[in-house]
């Protein structure tokens, strides 16, 4: 019985789902002009973002310049916008504080912080859309809300400070060119990749956009900053999604993959560990049975994850100056809505 539910009837290009409100049909006109140009440049770009984030505040997904059939995802599951939990809870989204635009693939990624219904306790939003001839045709959209969305640093406060330099690089910079910036890409989960990359002393790593401090479980380690690392002990995935967006004037590359672990406790909190960290894992199962044996309390058991990440880059000056992981949980032995 519940599946009639789902049948709909369309009259005069308006959806009437049960209950007989009229629902205007997705596609309904945004702030740029179709018709004009099939060509999006950065300008139409950031006039879609801006877009997109004045909608969520609005509540009205109707608003924005659907294609006829577009794919869509929120926190890795797809749905229609309408019946997204952003497009009920948004109620504050300010412009992007990263916003990386590739016009040669009409696509582009963005992050900031947003409110819902409290500026106290704030939310990240990183998003990747894809445009042709000026309409919308895939929106991948994340919000992480607390740590235990991804398991790693979680800080909406540090988000415009860090932000800051890769939005404002050098203006005597290097600049990589497209062929660079696409072989970092794809080497990005492949470490089979013969591209050789120099990691800036000064370069820039996040998670969920925190500066990482990892003092171990029994606050007794380092608290200095975890820097950028490009090793050949990284998470690897043969089905990484490469190339999703290249801002080739701020030398950003957003890549996307599935990353399998292990959500573990990590003093009061939780962690995930990718499976290809297998000495993290073994030292953090030690760490478990010590404390078991202690009687601590309060411990989460140890529990099989995957992570859906869009791992964002920085390069220039021949050299990687930024690494950000943006990372959201779901159950283990899962794939991507976008992996087909």
């Amino acid at each position: 019985m519940m599946w009639t539910r789902l049948l709909l009837g369309a009259v005069a290009g308006l959806l009437v789902p049960q209950g007989g409100l009229a629902i205007p049909a997705p596609g309904g006109s945004g702030s740029v002009p179709r018709g004009v140009s099939n060509h999006c440049d950065r300008d139409c770009m950031t006039v879609i973002v801006d877009g997109i984030l004045n909608s969520l505040v609005a509540h009205d997904p109707y608003s924005l310049p659907l294609a006829q059939v577009y794919r869509a995802t929120e926190n890795s599951h797809p749905a229609a916008l309408h019946m997204m939990t952003l497009w009920r809870t948004v109620t504050r989204a300010d412009g992007p504080n990263l916003l990386a635009i590739d016009t040669n693939n009409g696509s582009a990624y963005f992050s900031l912080d947003i409110s819902e219904g409290s500026d106290e306790r704030q939310s990240v939003l990183w998003a990747r859309i894809n445009v042709v001839n000026r309409e919308i045709t895939e929106l991948e959209l994340y919000v992480n809300r607390n740590r235990g969305d991804h398991g790693f640093s979680f800080s909406p406060k540090e988000l415009p400070k860090n932000y800051l330099p890769w939005m404002n690089p050098p203006s005597d910079r290097i600049k990589a060119t497209r062929a660079q910036l696409e072989s970092l890409g794809a080497a990005t989960f492949n470490i089979n990749s013969t591209f050789n990359v120099t990691v800036a002393s000064d370069c820039q790593f996040t998670e969920e956009v925190w500066t990482v401090i990892d003092p171990g479980p029994d606050r007794n380690e380092s608290y200095t900053p975890v820097a950028c690392s490009w090793t050949n002990t990284r998470p690897t995935d043969s089905k990484a999604r490469t190339n999703l967006v290249i801002d080739e004037e701020f030398g950003i590359v957003v890549t996307g993959a599935v990353i399998p672990g292990k959500v573990y406790p990590y003093g009061n909190i939780s962690a995930f560990i990718p499976n290809h960290m297998a000495s993290a894992q073994e030292l953090q199962q030690e760490w478990f049975e010590v404390k078991k044996s202690e009687g601590a309390q309060l411990l989460l058991n140890p529990t099989s994850a995957n992570g859906e990440t869009l791992q964002v880059l920085q390069y220039y000056n021949n050299s990687l100056q930024g690494q950000q992981v943006m990372l959201y949980l779901s159950g283990p032995d899962m794939s991507s809505a976008w992996v087909e």
